[in-house]
């Protein structure tokens, strides 16, 4: 098993792993909310900030796929930065041993503009709807940049799958198992059942792009409130190789992120199929999390509800 910190890391021992990475005598830190893995930022006076992120607590219970998320923010960050050119946020520093705040951790950026939770409630409903269409483009944007076999991204020999439906079906499988070890009564032969009825529909794509599958709250998005462009996200941990409609911002995707990222993902019977199993996923994906990390403020049945019309539409819907 990892190990995790007993408890959250100093300030000052924060500060001075800050201060040597970012080359500045001055750094401010501030403990940022809403994130599973804990989230720091830093601020400089140079008019940005960056972000500092190191594992949660060992109260945190982490699904099987969120392990790794330092090491895979780390490989997208590096890989976007070679792919995209003027892309904003850079690796600052990773560490992959608790060495020097306890925790293994990374800071990316800098980062221009706001988080847009924190002036979410100052927008104009055009304003925000002129957000959504900007990160409607930035996801375009990041699912332009393409691979060589399908997985994860931070790929080495023996690692990928040229079958996009093979690496569907793991990932779903995953979550699967953390739903049977929490003993959660769901119809998981069903589930396993649709993956492999529809297989022939998933193979369909054959590109891998980039996807960063939870992307979409607004804690995560960074925004210019002069202009409504979004200029950044702080969270790159979910990154993989894959389809970009498994996407968390195509589950409920509004009409204007849709217009900024270009197509609709549900045209002819394949992309409807296939976007049926991608509300599976993440329907799934909220019901076993909920069960693992109960929030107060919220509940499954939502998730629950889009689960079962999931597998009822799949289930009509045979090829």
């Amino acid at each position: 098993m990892p190990s995790y910190p007993p408890r959250s890391p100093e300030p000052s021992t924060l500060q001075r792993a800050a201060a040597n990475a970012l080359q500045s005598r001055s750094v401010k830190v501030e403990r940022l909310d809403g994130y599973l893995f804990r989230t720091y930022r830093l601020t400089t006076g140079k008019g940005f900030f960056y972000i500092l992120r190191c594992r949660p607590s060992h109260s945190v219970r982490l699904l099987r796929h969120e392990e790794d998320r330092l090491e895979t923010e780390a490989s997208a960050l590096q890989l976007l930065n070679t792919r995209i050119e003027g892309f904003s946020a850079r690796l600052i520093e990773y560490h992959s041993t608790t060495i020097p705040i306890g925790s293994r951790y990374l800071i990316s950026g800098p980062f221009g503009g706001a988080v847009l939770a924190d002036v979410e409630s100052s927008l104009s409903r055009q304003a925000f709807a002129n957000t959504d269409r900007s990160l409607g483009q930035y996801v375009r944007s990041v699912s332009a940049v393409t691979g060589t076999t399908f997985g994860p991204i931070r790929q080495a020999p023996g690692i990928g799958s040229q079958s996009w439906a093979r690496v569907f079906a793991s990932m779903l499988e995953s979550i699967m198992r953390d739903g049977e070890d929490a003993l959660l009564n769901l119809p998981y032969d069903s589930m396993r059942d649709m993956v492999r009825r529809h297989r022939v529909s998933l193979d369909q794509i054959t590109q891998p792009r980039l996807v960063l599958l939870e992307l979409s709250v607004d804690e995560n998005v960074v925004v210019d409130v002069k202009n409504n462009r979004v200029t950044g996200l702080l969270d790159y941990s979910t990154a993989l190789w894959g389809d970009p409609y498994l996407s968390d911002c195509w589950y409920k995707p509004t009409a204007s992120f849709a217009e900024g990222f270009g197509k609709l993902p549900n045209g002819d019977a394949d992309e409807r199929i296939r976007q049926y199993l991608y509300v599976l996923y993440h329907s799934l994906l909220a019901v076993v999390r909920h069960s693992y990390r109960p929030s107060e403020d919220s509940d499954d049945l939502d998730a629950r509800r889009d689960l079962t019309t999931a597998i009822r539409q799949l289930t009509a819907l045979v090829r």
